[in-house]
């Protein structure tokens, strides 16, 4: 039976699935929770990773995202630099998603001020952005948000209805960090060991939110608001 480690490349793809398997859970059941209609602007959509789960309730996805970015760009329809503002009109969108992007833009006034002028009247925006979370994508990685910051900025935005939710708590946000600090071990036939470790941790972490969630110490937030 093969392993997850047959190849250099395969064995790089094995340890990052065995780190942080629960994340990429949690957020795909994320993407799937919401709620999409009409037509969907996904801003910093990078690999496009949701564009089939969206496509399950939406009618069209238009994928931005900037020329430089380090993901497959084969899923981007509108090449823009979100901080510079997008070449669509004025309340084009019946729903915008922004998956992780926002800590990575400068000026995070002015990208939801672009977000709140996309949207018609009654269209929803979901957000989601991290809160306890290691540095990622340097040097293009500027905040960090807790909910009242998250609030301040919908509200400045125009926006209403806003409501915001932890994911991964405290436990997994502990055994994922955990995960990732020791991944420069995992060296020789050691790699099995630790890819043991941190997918029981995983396992353990999960049950462990559920009893005892210590939700100001998640790994980020779901934002969902209405442009009223």
């Amino acid at each position: 039976m093969k392993s997850m480690f047959d190849s250099p490349t395969q064995e790089r793809k094995g340890i990052m699935r065995a780190v942080n398997y629960s994340l990429h859970s949690v957020t795909d059941r994320i993407a799937r929770s919401l709620t999409y209609k009409g037509r969907v602007i996904d801003l910093g959509c990078g690999s496009a990773p949701y564009k089939d789960i969206i496509l399950e309730q939406a009618d069209e996805y238009v994928g931005v995202d900037w020329k430089h970015s380090l993901h497959d760009q084969s899923n981007v329809d509108v090449l823009a630099d979100l901080m510079k503002g997008v070449p669509l009109d004025s309340e084009c969108a019946d729903t915008l998603v922004s998956f992780q992007v926002m800590e990575h833009l400068p000026d995070t006034k002015f990208f939801l001020s672009e977000c709140h002028r996309l949207l018609k009247p009654g269209g929803r925006i979901f957000i989601t952005v991290p809160f306890m979370w290691q540095v990622h994508e340097a040097p293009y990685d500027y905040y960090r948000f807790t909910r009242h910051g998250l609030d301040y900025l919908l509200k400045h935005a125009g926006f209403d209805e806003i409501d915001i939710t932890e994911y991964a708590c405290f436990w997994q946000m502990w055994v994922l960090k955990f995960n990732y600090h020791t991944m420069r071990f995992a060296r020789g036939p050691f790699k099995y060991a630790l890819a043991m470790l941190w997918i029981f941790g995983q396992m353990v972490s999960v049950l462990l939110d559920r009893i005892d969630p210590h939700p100001q110490d998640a790994i980020g937030y779901v934002v969902k608001a209405i442009k009223v």
